[in-house]
Order: C-alpha cells, then structure tokens, then sequence
C-alpha cells in the first residue's frame, strides 16, 4: 500500500517536470487546467492518506501533509492572481516547477523509505 505515496510523488514530479517540455502542445503546461491537475494529485493523496488501513498513525500525518503541500502547490498561482499572498511567490517559471518537483521528491523518499 505505501507504493501509492511513491506513486503520487512521482506523478508531482512529472507535474512539474511537463513544464520544461512546452513546444509539444499536448498536455497543459500553465494556467488553471495545470493547477488543476496538480490539486487533483494532492486530492487522491490526501484521499489515501485518510482511507488507508495500511498507513499507522504518524505515517498518515505526514502523508496527508504531504497531500496538503501538492494541494497548496496547485493553489499557489490562484492565491497569487487574486492577490490573496504576495505576487514574489513563484507562481510558473521554473522555480515554481522547481518547487512541485521538490515536493514530489520528498514524496518519493518517504514512500521509498517506507517499503
């Protein structure tokens, strides 16, 4: 069962490793379908994180915490364009890219960890 927190980490990465690759035209890259799917990443993990039988007590905690960081994630430019947090938090480019990637990896690790 813990294979799915490496799973969803490494669905975060390749979020934000889709960017880096924009000439394609095929999948969203910015804008509210890319946050989009980062929130439904964060969604399906804070689902598990909740629903879990093989997860004990601490392991959920920082499973849905790493859930609540992808959801936060996919935020970020939504927070930013209606100027609820300042506009110098990355909201696209790379080092918001660079941002869900370190997320994920932190997701993998856990999950990697954890088998």
């Amino acid at each position: 069962m813990k294979i799915i927190i490496m799973f969803v980490g490494l669905l975060t990465i390749l979020a934000g490793i889709l960017p880096f690759f924009n000439g394609f035209g095929v999948v969203p890259f910015s804008g509210p379908v890319y946050s989009g799917i980062i929130i439904l990443i964060g969604i399906i993990a804070f689902w598990y994180s909740i629903k879990a039988f093989g997860l004990w007590r601490s392991q959920k905690f920082i499973t849905a915490v790493l859930a609540l960081l992808i959801i936060f994630g996919g935020l970020i430019p939504f927070l930013v364009s209606m100027k609820l947090i300042p506009s110098t938090v990355p909201s696209s480019g790379p080092v918001y890219s660079g941002i869900i990637i370190l997320i994920g990896i932190i997701a993998v690790l856990y999950g990697a960890k954890q088998l």
